[in-house]
């Protein structure tokens, strides 16, 4: 054992030996570029990484010409345009750090983003606030439905994360295929799946309970999932129950999300959630209490904050849409680092004027560790929009937040009618991407 850990920590250093040596060369061989050719290096990494490779490796000037010119050949227009991309791209991005920022590549590439929002965190006044986050951009592409996260380290700006969105997103869920319906099978195999719940008002004394769960598949052929959901009153008595067989869609494996609505009057329930795999004979259950009496008589005038894996405008199944577009919930304890993600909430009873509303949102990311004295981030929106009742998404990038836990307070002022109202929420950060 001793002797097998010793070689794979030697392999892990010669590696490392390895890359050093290399980003050493390519730093020397770009240095002895024209700055011509340097331009054309550095636009050549955003769109195919080998050919720049290749263009840097040409032992002449002569060379990189001929073999820039066959790059291009037939391809006029492309060549016009990545080149005016150069050289915008390295005037605003490369002065500093061309090697190491990733802003250039990603701009050669996709151009102009359709959304650039500069982070610039800024300490606040009459409070303890300690900002730990550095300076950060967000490209969005809403062409491409992709959004890049940079971080600047050091000189350069580093990009950490890319997400996507819209309609070339397939989101793995489950399908009703049969209602009414279940199978039942003895087995002592657990089926794991994760599970979570929204608590919204639907009207006076009647709240939505929406049911999240995920489910992990390796292999959806022939798959069918018997699920039971059972509701009871304090008494352990049967209020609802439903019976579905459901069908995985939109993916072969990976995790499947599903949600379930029940419309119920605010009192306290016990809920039991059995799923079952019949083909591969696997059970998994689930139960836990859930009050809704804070919704009585409207007295509860903001939802739960839901943590979501993509908020958008494109569409996947009904069960996922609500006001504000197609919400995904989240389900599991433990966040990626660096990885945008959502939050949905809705706020009731707001103050009108010419039948628009008009709020300030302040999200508040507090360090759990440090008992909520250290604020790590803080993100402020402004909503205006009809009706008494506002829904609300926003995207949270934790950029470069330490692996830990933390907790997000989000502050509602009406601006008409001057009241506030506060929905929190808590996430862990600490799966690398």
């Amino acid at each position: 054992m001793g002797m097998k850990k010793y070689s794979i920590i030697s392999l892990l250093f010669i590696l490392i030996l390895l890359f050093c040596a290399t980003v050493d060369r390519v730093t020397a061989q770009y240095h002895q570029l024209l700055d011509k050719e340097k331009k054309i290096f550095l636009g050549l990494k955003g769109i195919d990484s080998l050919a720049a490779i290749e263009y840097l490796n040409l032992k002449s000037p002569t060379d990189r010409v001929r073999y820039y010119d066959d790059f291009w050949v037939d391809r006029e227009e492309e060549r016009q345009e990545f080149e005016e991309r150069v050289e915008y791209a390295y005037r605003q991005f490369a002065r500093y750090a061309p090697l190491s920022d990733d802003r250039m590549p990603v701009y050669v590439k996709y151009g102009p983003p359709s959304r650039r929002e500069e982070i610039t965190p800024q300490k606040q006044l009459l409070s303890s606030v300690r900002e730990i986050v550095r300076p950060a951009e967000v490209w969005a592409y809403k062409k491409y439905g992709r959004i890049f996260d940079f971080v600047r380290l050091g000189r350069a700006f580093q990009l950490i994360s890319q997400s996507e969105f819209g309609e070339g997103v397939q989101i793995p869920h489950l399908e009703e295929v049969a209602s009414d319906t279940s199978i039942e099978i003895q087995s002592n195999t657990p089926l794991e799946f994760n599970v979570t719940i929204g608590r919204f008002r639907q009207r006076r004394n009647l709240t939505r309970l929406e049911i999240y769960v995920t489910l992990d598949l390796e292999d959806t052929t022939d798959l069918i999932i018997s699920r039971c959901i059972r509701l009871l009153d304090k008494n352990m008595s049967l209020i609802k129950e439903k019976k579905d067989i459901l069908r995985a869609q939109g993916a072969e494996k990976g995790a499947f999300f599903d949600e379930i609505n029940f419309w119920l009057e605010p009192k306290e329930y016990h809920l039991e959630i059995e799923l079952a795999d019949i083909r591969n004979k696997k059970v998994g259950k689930k139960s836990f209490m859930v009050s809704l009496i804070e919704y009585q008589d409207d007295a509860k005038e903001i939802s739960d904050l839901i943590p979501a894996t993509l908020i958008d405008d494109a569409f996947t199944h009904e069960k996922f849409n609500k006001p504000a577009g197609r919400v995904i919930p989240l389900t599991q304890n433990i966040l990626p680092l660096y990885k945008l993600f959502y939050f949905y909430a809705e706020v009731y009873n707001l103050e009108t004027k010419n039948g628009l509303h008009q709020l300030k949102m302040t999200y508040e990311v507090y360090n759990k560790e440090k008992m909520r004295r250290e604020i790590v981030d803080v993100m402020i929106r402004d909503h205006i929009e009809s009706g008494d009742v506002a829904y609300l998404a926003a995207a949270y990038h934790p950029m470069d937040l330490p692996p830990g836990q933390y907790i997000i307070v989000l502050r509602v002022e009406d601006l008409l009618s001057g009241k506030e109202r506060t929905a929190v929420n808590e996430f862990a950060l600490g799966l690398k991407q």
